[in-house]
């Protein structure tokens, strides 16, 4: 399988990419400049694309029977401006998928967020494919966009579409400032850990997981031409964030103290935010 890959230097885009290459599939990757990375180690090189998302041509795709696109801006905590999140977001995710379209690849599989539903994750639990996109931050907002456009796009021309909607994923190589990094290191030094109350029900998913279910997208047989396929990447089972916490805090062996309630909730979330799935996570 040949693979043409955005995020590639990201955090699930890395793991992907090494469970692509340690699968054998062909992997051509997209990075903005040479000096940039990975986030773990891999098995061996992709063939680096060096050049900027909208700056791609059909003839960069050559070849190349998947598109997997899961570059973004704005994943929390890293936010970005609303013109940044449109232009990496929404006008970025329909240049690549016209872009693939010209080159002839016929199927996509996109990375979206559980964000795009926000004011939904009120009224389900848990939250199906189907519930309506009421975002509550721009970024959410800029990914239930970039949604609506692909879709339609896959129905009008025809196109074999997976979206991915991730929910909490967690691991190695995660942005140092997210919840479980910050756990991780200081439960490794010894520290201290303060956190929100830990009430909120979130969907936690090994990153491992949620980039072997990505890399199935790329072959699965029950994605149909002009059929949109929407799945959540996440368990569908329901865990606090402090049980969460407590959790890893005991699996790390952690000498310091969890501190809940040290930190405000943040207001723009729902309490409890889980997805609906028709998968077994293994």
């Amino acid at each position: 399988m040949r693979i043409f890959l955005t995020g590639g230097t990201g955090f699930i885009g890395s793991h992907f990419l090494a469970a692509a290459l340690k699968s054998g599939s062909r992997v051509h990757a997209l990075r903005r400049s040479v000096n940039s990375t990975t986030t773990i180690p891999l098995p061996n090189q992709p063939n680096w694309i060096d050049t900027s998302l909208e700056k791609l041509q059909p003839k960069d795709l050559e070849n190349c029977d998947v598109l997997v696109h899961l570059a973004s801006a704005g994943v929390s905590p890293k936010l970005a401006p609303w013109n940044e999140l449109v232009l990496a977001n929404v006008t970025g995710t329909s240049h690549i998928v016209s872009v693939a379209k010209e080159a002839g690849i016929r199927r996509f599989v996109i990375a979206g967020t559980s964000h795009e539903y926000g004011a939904s994750a009120y009224t389900y639990n848990p939250i199906p494919t189907t519930a309506p996109l009421e975002p509550l931050n721009l970024y959410g907002a800029s990914k239930a966009a970039a949604y609506q456009l692909s879709a339609t796009f896959a129905r009008v021309y025809n196109l074999e579409l997976y979206y991915g909607r991730l929910f909490s994923v967690y691991g190695q190589g995660q942005y140092e400032k997210n919840f479980w990094p910050s756990l991780r290191a200081a439960a490794l030094s010894g520290a201290d850990f303060p956190l929100s109350s830990g009430k909120q029900i979130r969907d936690f998913i090994p990153v491992e997981d949620a980039a072997q279910m990505l890399l199935n997208a790329c072959s699965r047989p029950n994605i149909q031409r002009g059929e949109p396929f929407v799945e959540h990447i996440a368990t569908g089972r329901p865990q606090s964030l402090l049980d969460f916490a407590m959790s890893e805090w005991r699996r790390l062996g952690a000498k310091g103290s969890l501190l809940p309630g040290k930190l405000m909730d943040r207001i723009d979330e729902a309490p409890i935010v889980v997805g609906a799935v028709n998968h077994e996570i293994h």
